[in-house]
């Protein structure tokens, strides 16, 4: 009968199985704000966030004055210049070439990549690695959105009402990649971003 217990002590040590081993615990969402942000920093994307308009040239000025006296920015937006020429006209230079920093807004940011979605609103006819080696975005929490189908969805529903951007880039690195990454193609940039609340008139 050794035979026996041991046959009875084998089914009792084995693992009882069950339907739950068969289902897999769903992983819960971020909201796509916090997903932005997680995959924005995990590609060395710089992220600030700003909920007083007031605070805005201090934030400028600490991301300027890292590269002390050679600085120079460069954008295309002339509203958004108005924000900090006053403050810092020093800063800034009408010619692309000596920038070191470009200045613009974006069309979206993208959850599902952590990347961000610019046009010819922003470059003009310019590619990605044309820009100066360092970005500061400025954009707000109504221009994120989850995947980069949204996105376009987002600028196909501007042609109604305005004319279509072209020159659509996405830009996914913000610091040197490996060779064999799948954005190996894609130029990186040093990107700031700075994100602020919809509606904020606190000054």
């Amino acid at each position: 009968m050794y035979w026996l217990k041991n046959f009875v002590n084998w089914i009792f040590k084995r693992k009882v199985i069950t339907i739950n081993d068969y289902i897999e615990t769903p992983k819960e969402d971020l909201p796509i704000d916090e997903a932005f942000v997680k995959n924005f920093k995990a590609k060395g994307g710089i992220f600030i966030y700003v909920d007083k308009i007031r605070d805005l040239p201090d934030v400028f000025q600490t991301i300027v004055s890292q590269e002390g006296e050679d600085t120079l920015v460069f954008g295309h937006n002339i509203s958004l210049e108005e924000l900090f020429l006053s403050d810092f006209p020093d800063y800034f230079t009408a010619d692309d070439q000596q920038a070191t920093h470009f200045l613009t807004d974006c069309e979206y940011l993208v959850a599902e990549e952590g990347s961000v979605m610019f046009s010819s609103r922003q470059l003009g006819q310019k590619r990605l690695d044309e820009l100066p080696s360092k970005l500061i975005v400025v954009a707000k929490i109504s221009q994120i959105v989850a995947t980069l189908m949204d996105a376009m969805g987002g600028l196909n529903l501007q042609t109604f009402l305005h004319a279509r951007p072209n020159n659509i880039r996405t830009l996914r690195a913000f610091m040197p990649q490996d060779k064999d990454s799948i954005f190996c193609e894609n130029c990186y940039r040093t990107t700031y971003l700075i994100l602020l609340e919809d509606l904020n008139t606190n000054e």
